[in-house]
């Protein structure tokens, strides 16, 4: 490895918290939604998470949302409908959901193998 070459830590220092900002005329005062993705613990996750939320909910809303995200696992998503927020949501809490489940059946598959 050369000096210039820097490991990336595999696991998060930080869980992901994700802040929807709905940022329109027709509401002025905005509104702010929050998730917590503690089920994501590395860096890989991370990136799974961010192409499937591009392809599903950014891309298609091109010019209507965008967002930062931040080395401390702080992601601001700035949206412009109340539709909008809704569709990334409903994406992120079934995000959250299909990771729990993974986790779990992943967890029922280690502890029937260590029975047999």
């Amino acid at each position: 490895m050369s000096d210039t070459e820097f490991e990336q830590p595999e696991n998060l220092d930080n869980p992901l918290r994700i802040i929807i900002v709905l940022n329109s005329p027709s509401h002025p005062d905005g509104e702010m939604q929050d998730r917590l993705l503690d089920t994501i613990q590395s860096m890989e996750e991370v990136n799974d998470f961010f192409d499937e939320f591009d392809s599903k909910v950014c891309i298609p809303n091109e010019g209507h949302i965008q967002y930062e995200v931040g080395s401390d696992g702080m992601v601001v998503v700035l949206v412009d409908s109340e539709e909008l927020m809704g569709d990334a949501l409903k994406f992120i809490d079934g995000y959250s959901t299909v990771e729990n489940e993974e986790q779990d059946d992943e967890e029922r598959d280690g502890k029937k193998k260590k029975r047999v």
